[in-house]
């Protein structure tokens, strides 16, 4: 069946900061980890990518502030970021849409990004998927790997973009450009990329 759809990025698409910054800062606040913790596990992710080329230890290393939460943590989590670093006018451009189907679709971890199912209107969310040790289980979600997931899961329900009317919101030009492509409406959110086939959003 053919239908509207609303694809959403979510860090500074719909927050003002990106979202993993943001835990690791709340973690250091509430005491969960130090910061010599958060220094030790930067520089073991960046060797990894720096010598391996290999986003994916660069991605695990610093999930791993993850594993410092309990579930009632990351819920108490995402209620801070929705309280606190959310673009809302965002919010309200997302409340407003009368979508058939809204997908938010995020290289973040899903770990703390299925609780703002109690805050967004979404008919999906999508992360990246961490295994038990907080380390990225496939693969990160993100450019080329967000159209895949995106098709399999519509595919799943049986539902066929509606090109011509369905939309696509992100702040990253470059890494969001497959997803923006899969519509017709595409919107970059606070960017100072200038492109005909794009709408510019300014969100606060």
């Amino acid at each position: 069946m053919k239908k509207t759809i609303a694809l959403f990025d979510f860090d500074k698409t719909l927050t003002d900061t990106d979202s993993i910054i943001l835990i690791w800062r709340y973690a250091i606040e509430n005491k969960k980890v130090s910061k010599s913790f958060y220094y030790k596990k930067i520089i073991v992710g960046s060797a990894g990518y720096l010598f391996k080329s290999d986003f994916k230890i660069f991605k695990s290393s610093i999930c791993q502030v993850i594993n410092r939460f309990s579930e009632d943590d990351l819920k108490d989590f995402a209620k801070y970021v929705y309280e606190n670093h959310m673009l809302k006018d965002g919010i309200e451009y997302l409340n407003s849409l009368s979508a058939d189907y809204k997908m938010l679709v995020s290289a973040s971890p899903i770990n703390y990004l299925k609780y703002f199912y109690d805050y967004l209107d979404f008919d999906m969310i999508i992360g990246t998927e961490l295994d038990e040790n907080c380390n990225v289980l496939h693969e990160n979600n993100k450019s080329y790997e967000k159209v895949r997931i995106i098709k399999e899961h519509l595919a799943q329900r049986e539902i066929e973009i509606d090109y011509e009317n369905s939309m696509a919101f992100s702040d990253s030009y470059k890494d969001d450009k497959p997803m923006l492509s899969m519509v017709k409406n595409r919107f970059l959110i606070n960017s100072k990329i200038r492109d005909p086939q794009y709408v510019n959003l300014n969100w606060k």
